[in-house]
Formats: C-alpha cells, sequence, structure tokens
C-alpha cells in the first residue's frame, strides 16, 4: 500500500469535510454525510448550514475541511464532541479546547470506543478484546455509552450482538446468572437474542425474585415478564387438571360392551395405579408442589415427564404396600400397570420440560423451567416500532377517507386525459 492510499482511507480520507480531536495525537478525517447518516446527534452538530463557506481558492487548493470537533472529556461517561470554528480556507480559528496529551501513557479506553464506533459508521468490524467475556463485556458497554451519546445505537447493535454471541455457552451462562442486569444491556444496544435469553429466564425464576429484585427490572421488561408469567400459570393450570383427570383406554367401556362386575375386576391393578398416582399428585397440588412453588413446579413436571423411578419409587411403593400388602407377583403386575400410566400421562407435561433457551440445561442444570416461547411482538423495541407503523397505517387510511374527493378529482383527471388523447 503506498503512501497516499493510506491517506484515502480510515481513518483519515483525503476528501474528508470534518476533523474529529480526540486528543492532539489522536485525529480523524471523516465524511460528515456518513456522520449524519449514522448519528443523530452529529446530524445537529454537522448540519450542512453551519459548515464553513469554503473560497474558491481553497477549493482549488484541495481543501475540503467544513467542520472540526474536539472530545471534551468528562469525569465520567463518554464525554462531549463539541463543534469548533473553521474558516473560509479550512483551518480552525479561535481558541479551542485543551486536548489531552497522551505522552506515552497508558491509552485511556475512551479513545478505544470512539474509534470503534467510527469504524462501525463505515461497516467496519469492532476491534473487542475476546481474551474472555469480562473484557468483551467491558469493550462493548463503552461503545454502548458513546454510541448512546451520539444516539447511534442502531449502528453498533448488529457488531455488538455478533461479538458477544461468540462467546457461546460462556456467555449464555453469564445471562442464566444475572438475567436482569443483561436484560437491560440487551435493550440499550437491542438485542433480540440476548433479550430472548434473558426472558425465558426471568419468567422460568419469576417466583424465585423478590419484590426487591423485580422493582430492578425496566418498566416496560417487568410488564412483558408479568403477563409471560400470567400466560404460563393458566397453562400449567389446564396441564394439571388433565393429568389429573386421565383415564387409559384400557379402563375405559363403552355402552356397547358387556360392563359387569368382571369388566371392571379384570383392571384392578391399574385402576389401583390410578389411584396412587392421583394421591400423590393432590398430596403435591396441597404441599404448593406444583405451579404455585418457588420454582414454578419445575420440580414437579419434570418428575412426571421423567416417569419411571422418578416418583412413586420402589420405596414410596414399599410403604404403600404396608397398607395394601400383595404377593410378590400381584406386586410385580401392580407396578408394571402403574409404570405404564406414568408413561401415559409423561405426554401432558411434555410442553413445559421443553428447554428453549439457549444454555445447555444438560451440562448446566437450572432450578426452573425455560420452556418460554418469546414472539418478535414480545421484544420491547420491535413492539414499539410495530405499533408506531400500525398507527401511520391506521392515520393514513382515516385520511384518505377523509379527502376522497381528491382521489375521485385525480381519477377523473386521468380519465380525461385518457379522452384527450383518443382524440388527439
Amino acid at each position: 500500500m503506498t503512501s497516499q492510499d493510506e491517506h484515502t482511507q480510515f481513518p483519515k480520507f483525503a476528501d474528508a469535510d470534518v476533523l474529529i480531536y480526540l486528543s492532539a495525537s489522536r485525529v480523524y478525517a471523516l465524511h460528515a454525510g456518513v456522520l449524519r447518516r449514522n448519528s443523530t446527534r452529529l446530524a445537529e452538530v454537522l448540519d450542512d448550514a453551519k459548515g464553513a463557506t469554503l473560497t474558491m481558492k481553497a477549493k482549488k487548493d484541495g481543501i475540503t475541511v467544513r467542520f472540526r470537533l474536539d472530545l471534551v472529556r468528562a469525569d465520567v461517561g463518554p464525554g462531549t464532541l463539541v463543534a469548533r470554528p473553521v474558516d473560509a480556507n479550512g483551518r480552525s480559528s479561535g481558541s479551542s479546547t485543551a486536548l489531552n496529551i497522551e505522552n506515552g501513557k497508558v491509552v485511556n479506553a475512551v479513545y478505544k470506543h470512539y474509534d470503534n464506533l467510527f469504524r462501525a459508521f463505515y461497516n467496519k468490524p469492532p476491534e473487542v478484546d475476546d481474551i474472555n467475556i469480562a473484557t468483551v463485556l467491558n469493550d462493548c458497554m463503552g461503545l454502548i455509552d458513546v454510541a448512546e451519546s451520539l444516539g447511534a445505537i442502531e449502528c453498533i447493535s448488529e457488531s455488538v450482538d455478533i461479538a458477544l454471541l461468540r462467546h457461546g455457552q460462556i456467555l449464555f451462562r453469564s445471562v442464566a446468572g444475572n438475567p436482569i442486569a443483561w436484560s437491560d444491556l440487551a435493550c440499550r444496544v437491542r438485542s433480540p437474542s440476548i433479550f430472548r435469553e434473558c426472558l425465558i429466564h426471568l419468567v422460568g425464576n419469576w417466583q424465585g425474585l423478590d419484590n426487591e429484585q423485580r422493582a430492578l427490572i425496566k418498566p416496560e421488561v417487568r410488564e412483558i415478564c408479568e403477563m409471560k408469567h400470567e400466560q404460563q400459570k393458566v397453562t400449567k393450570m389446564a396441564i394439571e387438571v388433565r393429568a389429573l383427570g386421565h383415564y387409559p383406554a384400557s379402563v375405559q367401556r363403552s355402552v356397547e360392551q358387556s360392563v359387569g362386575r368382571m369388566t371392571y375386576q379384570n383392571n384392578i391393578y391399574m385402576w389401583m395405579g390410578i389411584s396412587l398416582f392421583r394421591h400423590w399428585f393432590s398430596q403435591s397440588i396441597v404441599e404448593q408442589r406444583n405451579l404455585m412453588s418457588e420454582d414454578g413446579g419445575a420440580l414437579f413436571y419434570r418428575q412426571i415427564a421423567a416417569g419411571g423411578q422418578a416418583y412413586l419409587d420402589r420405596q414410596a411403593l414399599e410403604g404403600f404396600h404396608q397398607y395394601f400388602p400383595m404377593s410378590a407377583k400381584g406386586a410385580a403386575v401392580f407396578t408394571n400397570h402403574l409404570t405404564k400410566y406414568k408413561d401415559e400421562v409423561r405426554h401432558f407435561v411434555a410442553s413445559l420440560v421443553v428447554n428453549r433457551a439457549q444454555l445447555d440445561t444438560e451440562k448446566h442444570p437450572l432450578p426452573y423451567l425455560t420452556c418460554l416461547e418469546v414472539e418478535r411482538e414480545d421484544i420491547p423495541w420491535i413492539k414499539a416500532k410495530l405499533a408506531e407503523e400500525t398507527a401511520r397505517a391506521v392515520k393514513d387510511r382515516a385520511s384518505k377517507r377523509k379527502h376522497p374527493a381528491d382521489d375521485i378529482s385525480e381519477a377523473g383527471r386521468g380519465n380525461s386525459d385518457d379522452e384527450m388523447s383518443d382524440v388527439m
């Protein structure tokens, strides 16, 4: 690459019309059009009317700079880019903020965050320290702070999302450990994938959160969590009713069949199995181990889904046989019928034990359910955008209904033109 080529690329373009001084040694020569398009704040500062009007001589000499921005540092936060006057010859005039001189000191992270933002403006990936999730998160948070201060979040959302998702299970374990904090970050950076993961953990563990923890959640997110939690409770209640009222086909009879005493007597072991299951199920409800438990019924539903020895195991049956003794053969037959019944009710809770989180819950099990389905409409900023588009469409339709004569007039004018052209 030649020396000339180096000056026609980021961060210093030969045809740049904006100079940005982050420090005495960190200068960017960029394009006002690019900055305006990606930042609402810079669109105001770099309004074309506020730029210098260059002389013909300056233009012939190849001078293109019409704006200058200096970074004014702050004790907290990313600081502010402040416009400085530029004269008709493209030179900065008047006093400017005392620029920071680095003098070989450790480079301030703010410079890196601004650099990453400007890179994003030119469709370049951010330079993120990906040693571990902590360093990635630190760089991403700094970039988000700078982007928010300049109204440029949409420009960096995808880049931050990719940088975080690259860490896979490490990221998802971190989200599961603190979904409240991550939900706030997801909203700031507008990451659907991370927000969806947070919502699954928050709703799944909703009954395990106290009021102080819930108060830390953004109001719009808390509203979604509460709605989803109530919907899940209704679903769980319906599933419990169905499971508790299940009758196997083997014990059911029709009016066309013989319904003598022997007909039911032959299924005595299955009826005993049904009775024992319902006793266990009802006792679980009374002890609030179902949807009312702190884990939202996770252990209860997982036991039913597993079947076999997950509940009403051999030890429990030994206690049962103390009150209802059987021969060894009879006990074996009864156990087989109970196992069959357990297998039949498993499918009722199948949808509750599905893992819809990206976290590998086989390796990293959780004490709550992660079965929540999150739709696009559940994501706050997408919901707001859809509502805005709907309102705009309604307004447009109302406007058309309000002025139908205009449409008729236009149609009539069009017909007249066609008739005139036919005559011609």
